[in-house]
């Protein structure tokens, strides 16, 4: 038999667990690179949200009106509403309350 053994630092085992600790080491880092990216994000105030005071707004109805029933559409809010004249139709956008569009209808005499 021979002598030589063979070297345990150019084991095919060994070489394996390095390109593993290489990898993993790469992901680790890219994660704290995320983090610290999504942190500077979140405090420097990207991607605010409205606050419920932001959001709010008011629709007033003419004295003696009344709503009769109420729909929603996406990005829209429908409201049927009973006047002294008769009815109406009311559509309001529901990301900034403003009214998009009026159908009234009046009493037959």
């Amino acid at each position: 038999m021979s002598d030589i053994q063979p070297d345990p630092q150019n084991s095919p085992a060994l070489k394996a667990a390095k390109i593993a600790v290489i990898i993993l080491s790469s992901l680790i880092i890219l994660a704290l690179i995320a983090l610290v990216v999504g942190a500077v994000m979140k405090l420097s105030g990207g991607g605010k949200a409205k606050s419920p005071a932001e959001l709010a707004s008011s629709f007033t109805l003419a004295p003696g009106s009344r709503i009769v029933s109420m729909d929603s559409q996406p990005g829209r809010l429908i409201l049927r509403i009973k006047t002294a004249t008769g009815e109406e139709i009311d559509i309001l956008d529901t990301q900034n309350g403003h009214l998009v569009g009026q159908v009234k209808a009046t009493a037959e005499k």
